[in-house]
């Protein structure tokens, strides 16, 4: 659903100043709650360069890639290539996390991938004639995938908000600097749809969205939090439906099918083994 409302506010505001304004909204929100709470703001010492590479993945170089990527693109459907994002996880998860690699998980994610590449159908030429915008969010898909892994080596122990605290302050920098170095436009926008494209993600997507997101992976293997993800295009072929008065296309109802039953594989129970 955020791909097209955040596509409102790059019509206007450049990829640098958009995800500046995200990441400080971010920083503040979570610092806020954890004064309210008194929840603690340290990290101890053994995990910073843990948490550094993470900021760096999750924060820096999902949203530079990201947000960058959409900017070269003419669609915000094809902003789902972000979600190669399981397919990475999957191949990274194994080795980094020794989570095991089932015959029932590989048949998820190649649902899932099938699903991905009917929704982008009809982007193909798009995707063509953008190159670096499609490489661009293929790399947002690869180090939001390492920032999953890598989030999940951190204790249960160390809250989520703090994670999310220094995550922004790290990761954060990069993409402040490069606003100020690179950019040359306006740092608010005029048009309604730019303002509530840019409203929306600095108070739905980081002040809410973001600790859920990290509450799921923290809880759940990385795989299946992965192939989970999947839902997000459905919810935003749905949403383009219904507000967007999109008509359908008989490869979105398959898409749907691939990636609805790609998720049920991973999250409805084994049956149970018969004595």
């Amino acid at each position: 659903m955020n791909w097209p409302i955040m596509k409102m506010a790059l019509a206007e505001l450049d990829f640098w100043v958009f995800r500046t304004w995200c990441v400080v909204a971010g920083f503040m929100w979570f610092l806020a709650y954890n004064l309210k709470t008194k929840t603690s703001l340290m990290i101890p010492r053994e995990h910073w360069g843990l948490m550094f590479v993470c900021a760096m993945c999750n924060v820096a170089g999902w949203n530079i890639f990201s947000a960058w990527g959409l900017s070269m693109l003419p669609s915000g459907r094809a902003g789902i290539l972000a979600y190669t994002m399981p397919l990475w996880v999957v191949l990274l998860s194994r080795p980094l996390l020794g989570e095991a690699l089932t015959p029932r998980r590989i048949t998820a994610i190649a649902l899932g991938m099938s699903g991905v590449s009917l929704l982008l159908i009809d982007e193909f030429t798009a995707l063509k004639a953008a190159p670096i915008g499609a490489l661009l969010m293929i790399a947002s898909g690869f180090v939001w995938a390492f920032g999953i892994v890598l989030t999940k080596r951190f204790p249960k122990s160390i809250p989520t908000s703090t994670l999310m605290i220094w995550s922004f302050a790290l990761g954060g920098w990069p993409i402040l600097l490069g606003a100020l170095l690179t950019s040359h436009s306006t740092w608010l926008p005029t048009a309604p749809s730019a303002w509530f494209g840019l409203l929306f993600n600095v108070f739905a997507i980081f002040g809410f969205c973001w600790f859920a997101w990290n509450e799921l992976v923290r809880a759940l293997p990385a795989q299946v939090t992965g192939i989970s993800s999947l839902l997000v295009p459905i919810v935003g072929f749905v949403s383009g439906m219904v507000l967007l008065g999109e008509l359908p296309r008989t490869f979105d109802y398959v898409a749907l099918l691939a990636i609805v039953g790609a998720v049920a594989m991973v999250l409805m129970p084994k049956r149970a083994t018969q004595q």
